[in-house]
């Protein structure tokens, strides 16, 4: 069956065997992914359809989010097998740098730095030739870090049993 996520400039290979519409009968399998980019190929004829793309073949694929669609033809017969989506990721060895921390941790750490800065000015607001900015209260901010890092503190947990030991009378 189909992948539902690969990387980019990985290799991939999938089979789907398609009875009613068989390679031996003239049919041939086809695949039109559209995302981000478009991307159509056909698969090798069998008792199964076999897909086989290669490194090359999908390393320069935009990452993204792709519907796909299975398309058996015969002549000006086609019909459709099957859809869904792939989501692929980026190829990391082309890959620009980029911040991969979570929403969580990146504002944590604006928050801080906004309170380090924040700190010998203590101003809430000031208007200069009338303009007014106003500042985020501080409190507003501890608030905001508080809620942050529990929410950074849940996503650095690790799924499944806690550890702690629970103790049950029968």
């Amino acid at each position: 069956m189909e992948p539902t996520n690969l990387h980019a400039g990985d290799s991939v290979a999938w089979s789907r065997a398609v009875l009613a519409y068989p390679a031996a009968l003239g049919w041939s399998l086809h695949y039109v992914l559209n995302g981000p980019e478009r991307h159509a190929f056909e698969a090798g004829a069998g008792v199964a359809y076999e897909v086989k793309l290669s490194a090359a073949d999908t390393a320069s694929w935009a990452p993204g989010l792709y519907r796909w669609v299975a398309l058996a033809i015969n002549g000006d017969q086609r019909v459709t097998v099957d859809t869904g989506t792939i989501q692929v990721d980026p190829n990391w060895e082309t890959a620009s740098p980029e911040d991969v921390r979570t929403h969580a941790a990146r504002m944590v750490a604006l928050i801080e730095a906004a309170l380090e800065k924040r700190i010998p000015k203590d101003q809430q607001s000031y208007e200069i030739d009338g303009m007014r900015l106003d500042r985020i209260p501080i409190e507003r901010l501890r608030e905001l870090r508080m809620q942050y890092q529990r929410e950074l503190g849940s996503q650095r947990r690790p799924s499944g049993p806690t550890g702690r030991t629970i103790k049950a009378r029968l």
